[in-house]
């Protein structure tokens, strides 16, 4: 049972939430059911690129695929390209490859209403077929084709491309 059928007046309330910086890596903010950076709709942004891209610090999108591996980013934008709920937990397939040694902090998804959202086990399944888990607010109703930010955390800690110094020496 929600709190909306408990109380059916709150359904026109609008429900909007807040991001910390320090999980997405840029400032986001809430604009109606969508999400902001800077200026920039996620939810637009998404439309109109048609594939994943990451969200620099300043809150710029850069195309994921012309992204070298060793660069990170914490924030990701992407589709859904299928959406399954069943038994207290939601399966959603992404259209975009997650960096490999990376787990999920935080999701949003904008452009979807917030109203009746209920705190689930979420798995993002990305297309190299890597699942990850974590307990979220999820929408009431989900959307194919729908946007979703994730923020992500390296695991390992990304390499350095300073020089080693390595001390050899020769026997003879």
């Amino acid at each position: 049972m929600t709190l909306f059928a408990i109380l059916p007046s709150l359904k026109g309330v609008t429900v909007t939430r807040t991001f910390e910086t320090a999980t997405w890596g840029t400032e986001l903010h809430t604009s109606g059911a969508d999400v902001v950076a800077g200026d920039l709709s996620l939810r637009a942004e998404s439309l109109h690129r048609k594939i994943a891209f990451y969200l620099d610090a300043d809150g710029h999108p850069i195309c994921q695929s012309l992204c070298p591996t060793s660069m990170w980013f914490p924030t990701l934008v992407t589709r859904i390209t299928s959406a399954v709920a069943a038994h207290g937990r939601v399966v959603v397939q992404v259209d975009a490859a997650l960096p490999l040694h990376s787990a999920l902090l935080d999701v949003a998804f904008p452009g979807t209403h917030l109203a009746g959202a209920t705190m689930t086990d979420l798995t993002v399944v990305d297309l190299s077929r890597h699942r990850r888990t974590l307990h979220v607010e999820v929408p009431a109703h989900l959307t194919v084709t729908g946007t979703i930010a994730l923020a992500l955390s390296p695991v390992i800690p990304p390499r350095t491309t300073a020089p080693r110094n390595v001390a050899r020496t020769v026997t003879a």
